[in-house]
């Protein structure tokens, strides 16, 4: 899973986002441990086809669950079975997103004294990339819209450390994927593919990235035992 990510360089990311997509990401402080639940920027396309960003909660709440606290909200989404999942049907067809960011965390297990290890990963050149992702919009009963990322299989260089990675997308096929309308099941599985290993480069990190409060470029230091 990716459960947590960074937006480190939020000025960096913000002049990305633009050149790619033609949009404004408000600038903000650099954000180190993005957690689930709170309060994230997204990339969709509006009604009129016109791509945007919004703020949403990061943790999907299905359109039929209408409980004040909802029962289920997955931060992420296997993409190998959610084309065929009632729960994300919708989405994967009229709600496509992209999640900004300028690396991920994964834990690596038994290989950090007393725990896992934490690992930053992101580009080899550190550049700003985006993550494949769905969400479902605000009604009355849920004030705040609700969004989740895409997972798939490891490449090589992530499977050292976990079993899934985040869809990580080029520009190019991240427009296509905004593109308002349905796709088809082939499609679909042409977008969730792992990002080659070649291009991505990850170190390992303090455990302070376990607590969620912490926030703080410590965090995406490199970290070395002894």
């Amino acid at each position: 899973m990716c459960g947590r990510y960074t937006l480190a360089d939020p000025n960096r990311v913000a002049e990305q986002m633009l050149r790619d997509f033609g949009v404004i990401i408000a600038a903000e402080a650099p954000r180190y441990n993005v957690a689930p639940s709170q309060v994230v920027s997204i990339i969709h396309a509006n009604e009129r086809g016109e791509l945007v960003t919004q703020e949403m909660r990061w943790g999907l709440v299905p359109f039929w669950d209408t409980a004040e606290k909802p029962k289920i909200a997955p931060i992420n989404v296997r993409s190998e079975e959610a084309f065929g999942k009632p729960m994300f049907r919708q989405c994967l067809q009229h709600r496509r997103a992209l999640f900004p960011a300028d690396g991920f965390f994964e834990w690596q297990a038994a290989a950090h004294p007393g725990g896992k290890t934490p690992f930053r990963i992101g580009l080899a050149e550190g550049a700003p990339f985006v993550i494949a992702g769905i969400y479902e919009t605000a009604t009355t009963l849920r004030p705040s819209p609700t969004c989740a990322l895409l997972t798939t299989a490891p490449n090589s260089l992530i499977s050292r450390i976990h079993n899934r990675m985040p869809v990580i997308m080029e520009a190019a096929a991240a427009r296509r994927w905004l593109r308002p309308g349905p796709i088809s099941e082939a499609e679909y599985a042409g977008f969730c593919v792992s990002f080659p290993a070649e291009a991505m480069a990850a170190h390992p990190v303090s455990t302070l990235v376990n607590n969620v409060r912490n926030n703080g470029p410590e965090l995406i230091v490199p970290w070395q035992s002894g």
